[in-house]
């Protein structure tokens, strides 16, 4: 279970939990580039988006039937990269008292995304992870991404292997985990038609495929809801990836909250429901 609580928080990165990737995509760099925006005014930040700055959203976990955690998504205020406003996300998962007794996690991510096709700038992800009285370890995580030449910086500091700086490369508009999961929000499903978008997480490049199922009364800590069912798949190229089904659920609602995510991966069943939500402005 080592490095993987995160990997019980959030649906992609339980996605990528569940996953074998023996090899990348090719990566391809568009001639010529698209144009990047240079006249984004902050709040158009998040226009169109059923998100806003400021809004939290908060989760339970349960790991094989049993609570193992908590997690948040929260959306921040805008950021300046290079003189261009971008959207910023930030997540967290911890470990409940009594699962502690298991494991003891305390992670966090981050990334800046550009609102004009989501494309991540950049990300950091830090894990505080071990067996409880025993041995622990610390991961720090930083990549930088430049899109202009399809490339990803990536430094890591690990207090078990030391520092590391890698450049790898980097399909063209990929999305990061957060942005991801956020992304979720933004298509208005209809049943049976799919919805595919490239995304960069573990050194890959991959795709995330979206099937929505139907509408469904879900019940959470926070309330019940009329939500999409969506099953998610990744693929390298046309090849499925995946080992395992996962599922969320996305409120039917002015926000689209995501409410629920259920899947199957290497360490058992897991679920995260929605147990409080504040919205942005």
């Amino acid at each position: 279970m080592k490095s993987a609580f995160l990997q019980l928080s959030f649906p992609i990165l339980l996605l990528m939990a569940g996953q074998s990737v023996a090899e990348d995509l090719k990566v391809t760099c568009p001639n010529p580039l698209p144009k990047t925006p240079t006249n984004l005014v902050r709040s158009d930040t998040y226009k169109n988006s059923p998100f806003k700055a400021g809004e939290m959203s908060e989760y339970a976990i349960s790991w094989m039937g049993m609570l193992a955690g908590y997690g948040s998504i929260e959306v921040q205020a805008p950021q300046k990269v290079d003189g261009v406003w971008q959207r910023a996300y930030h997540v967290e998962g911890r470990t409940g008292d009594w699962f502690k007794g298991i494991y003891v996690a305390n992670d966090s991510a981050s990334a800046v995304v550009r609102p004009w096709d989501e494309g991540v700038t950049k990300f950091y992800i830090e894990q505080q992870e071990g067996k409880f009285l025993g041995k622990s370890f610390v991961m720090k995580k930083w990549l930088d991404f430049s899109h202009d030449r399809c490339k990803v910086m990536e430094k890591t500091e690990h207090s078990e292997t030391g520092t590391m700086s890698i450049e790898r490369g980097l399909q063209y508009g990929a999305i990061d985990v957060i942005g991801a999961t956020l992304k979720l929000r933004e298509f208005n499903y209809v049943p049976g038609k799919v919805e595919r978008f490239l995304v960069y997480t573990s050194e890959k490049n991959w795709f995330l495929e979206a099937t929505p199922l139907a509408i469904e009364d879900v019940t959470v800590p926070a309330g019940t809801f009329k939500a999409m069912k969506v099953k998610l798949q990744t693929f390298i190229g046309k090849d499925l990836q995946q080992k395992g089904d996962v599922f969320v659920w996305i409120a039917s609602d002015k926000q689209r909250t995501l409410v629920q995510v259920q899947g199957d991966i290497k360490i058992g069943s897991v679920y995260m429901r929605l147990s409080k939500y504040t919205p942005g402005l």
